[in-house]
């Protein structure tokens, strides 16, 4: 071997050496780095919250159970029944019992109420039940989605929210955990919903995509995709299968995030044949909409119910009137002007009043009730996002690119358009998208709390929440009021929502169909 042979054998083994010795170390760094992530798993998942009991007290078969003394609010009359007493069997309100009454009914079990206000149970009629309320990535954000999401159904019964009305969800996923929580496995709401969305290819939710075909047959699709008539009847068949009590569909023509891309809709083929497949099968077709010529193509295209409210331009009289000439509810959702509407600073719209108060109501929820109802991660999130889009400066845009826009939010012109349809008799339901950033399906008193704020009275946000709800869901014979025949749905308040309705916060008692959720200090005292 030459001298030149025997420096090039020399300098291959010294490389061989190197690699070696690289490879192992960067085994051993990825060896640590996965430990130190499992490690910071474990220490996110030991500081989530404890998971709820499923329920407080479930009365026996046959039993009747008397909530004596109570102060029954009358919702559809916007009036308060004094000292009564409600009778209850098998998760039927079986009487209203009148005061002079009250100590001759003989029931298996008597809850002594007496200064207690019953109101319905609320509904929550426009949520996803499952999505965590934030947006963003992370190892703590992901290790805390599964609980977060479970907890969305705790606050609701927490809360006094007894029925969800979910507008696109992971379809069999909903199912499994609805059929936990009707069994009393898992504290939570009634759960009814759409199954998944249908969406136009290319079209809103641009933040949706179709999930793998394994991912898909274990979960269901979040929202499918069509691109003509005949996709389009198949797609309400295959959520009819899955169990959507309604079908829900989305006019948006605009991305919502800061992009503001063009998004595809539905030609009017598509549509009509939608919309007729759906009420053939006997199903009514929720819309989203956030813009006049969304809310003009519903009403043509007999769309049945309104979900949210358009924020470009003022709705006419001529809007309202034709509104009212059909069976339509519309469900505003004026919270999510509060959420996604965060304005930078100094931005000129903060010398509006009503801006100025958006922007006090969404501290008020960071500092008071998000850490009430989400988990720690998730408010962490919530707060880099509002504190990323506060620090902009005027024209520019977020890091992130998942963060929404929120300049159609803060034109007042939402709100001018709840009171507008609000004024021409419209049928208003409460619904506060609870599952997007900031706001949770249970936490729906901010919204009741912001209709009022701008002109509803109180006793019609209650009924948006109560009988306008079971309007909605085509179940004014079981929910909405308290009375003979109907499910014994009922929360116990410790003030009267209609001389405030802040009294929707301060809950005393929770039952639906008659088992006890939720107790508080109040209600425990009394129960024989």
């Amino acid at each position: 071997m030459g001298t030149d042979d025997a420096e090039s054998g020399v300098k291959g083994r010294r490389v061989r050496k190197a690699l070696m010795w690289g490879a192992a170390a960067g085994g051993a760094a990825g060896a640590a780095g996965a430990a130190l992530t499992a490690a910071k798993a474990r220490t996110v998942r030991a500081g989530l919250s404890r998971p709820r009991e499923p329920f407080q007290w479930m009365p026996p078969a046959g039993s009747s159970v008397l909530l004596k003394g109570v102060e029954v609010v009358d919702v559809r009359a916007g009036k308060v029944l004094h000292e009564r007493g409600l009778l209850y069997e098998d998760g039927w309100i079986t009487g209203v019992v009148a005061t002079r009454d009250l100590d001759k009914v003989e029931a298996g079990k008597v809850f002594d109420c007496g200064g207690l206000f019953a109101i319905p149970g609320l509904v929550n009629c426009h949520c996803h039940s499952l999505m965590p309320g934030a947006l963003g990535v992370g190892l703590d954000l992901g290790v805390s989605l599964k609980r977060q999401a479970l907890r969305n159904l705790e606050e609701c019964a927490v809360r006094g929210v007894t029925t969800v009305r979910d507008t696109s969800s992971l379809p069999l996923v909903f199912a499994q955990v609805a059929e936990k929580v009707e069994a009393c496995e898992l504290l939570g709401p009634r759960m009814i919903g759409c199954a998944s969305g249908i969406k136009q290819k290319g079209g809103y939710p641009d933040f949706s995509y179709p999930l793998p075909a394994g991912l898909a047959r274990k979960w269901g699709q979040f929202a499918h995709e069509v691109s003509n008539a005949e996709s389009g009847r198949e797609a309400v068949r295959t959520v009819v299968e899955q169990g959507a009590r309604f079908v829900k569909i989305f006019f948006a023509d605009e991305s919502l995030f800061f992009s503001r891309k063009p998004l595809e809709t539905y030609d009017g083929e598509t549509l009509r044949a939608i919309v007729d497949e759906a009420h053939g099968l006997g199903r009514k077709v929720a819309v989203h909409h956030v813009t006049v010529g969304g809310f003009r193509r519903a009403l043509d295209f007999g769309v049945d119910d309104l979900e949210h409210m358009p924020v470009d331009e003022l709705l006419t009289d001529r809007d309202a009137a034709a509104f009212m000439k059909g069976d339509h509810c519309i469900t505003p959702t004026i919270t999510v002007g509060m959420c996604l509407g965060v304005a930078r600073k100094g931005h000129p719209a903060l010398a509006v009043p009503t801006n100025a108060a958006l922007q006090e109501t969404r501290r008020h929820v960071q500092s008071t009730i998000a850490p009430t109802a989400a988990e720690a991660a998730v408010n962490r999130a919530n707060n880099r996002m509002v504190a990323m889009l506060e620090s902009l400066g005027e024209g520019e845009k977020p890091r992130a690119p998942m963060m929404s826009y929120p300049e159609p939010f803060l034109t007042g012109i939402g709100e001018a358009n709840i009171l507008k349809m609000y004024e021409a008799g419209a049928t208003l339901c409460c619904g506060n998208d609870g599952g997007i950033p900031l706001t949770w399906p249970g936490t729906i008193s901010v919204e009741m709390q912001m209709l009022n704020e701008i002109g509803v009275s109180t006793a019609d946000v209650l009924r948006s929440a109560t009988l306008n709800a079971a309007k909605l869901l085509g179940m004014e014979g079981e929910l909405g009021s308290l009375g003979e025949g109907k499910l014994a749905d009922i929360v116990l308040l410790s003030a009267n929502p209609l001389q405030d309705i802040r009294a929707v916060e301060r809950v005393e008692a929770v039952f639906r169909s008659g088992v006890l959720l939720h107790q508080g200090p109040r209600f425990a005292l009394g129960g024989r």
